[in-house]
């Protein structure tokens, strides 16, 4: 799909992680993650991709990635994964893809229309802004230690 993608639109498919994924991808740029770097290296991205395997350890992680692309003002596409389905509103702030048809049409709509981008990326940093952040979650926090 990714290679599909990338005989259409010019675009930097850029990988963070502890290792190099084996993708055989003209796009592809992999930086390996660093604590000191990270939001500054996120901050490079247009959007945040969270594919997923539906299965009890990525349950666990909480939709955190998509979290952070959204407080980053990216919309977010993740799998229908725990968390996820919660956090993402299709065609707001980002899109569950489920099929690799789902993910080619939301990575497409994203490559071929900025302003779309830009005001689901906007979409996304409300959502995390309103109902993830510190401010929002203020009495929750204060309950805590009442």
């Amino acid at each position: 799909m990714l290679a599909k993608l990338e005989q259409e639109f010019d675009f930097e498919f850029r990988v963070i992680s502890n290792q190099p994924p084996e993708l055989q991808l003209r796009s592809l740029v992999y930086q390996p993650w660093r604590k000191e770097t990270e939001i500054a290296d996120l901050l490079r991205f247009h959007v945040g991709l969270m594919p997923l395997e539906d299965d009890p350890w990525a349950k666990g992680k909480c939709a955190f990635k998509a979290l952070q692309y959204m407080a980053l003002g990216e919309p977010a596409l993740v799998s229908p994964v725990g968390m996820n389905t919660e956090v993402v509103q299709e065609d707001v702030n980002g899109n569950v893809c489920a099929t690799s048809e789902q993910w080619e049409a939301a990575l497409r709509n994203l490559l071929s229309n900025p302003a779309v981008r830009s005001r689901m990326g906007q979409a996304a940093r409300q959502t995390v802004e309103a109902r993830y952040s510190v401010v929002a979650n203020r009495e929750n926090f204060l309950a805590l230690f009442s």
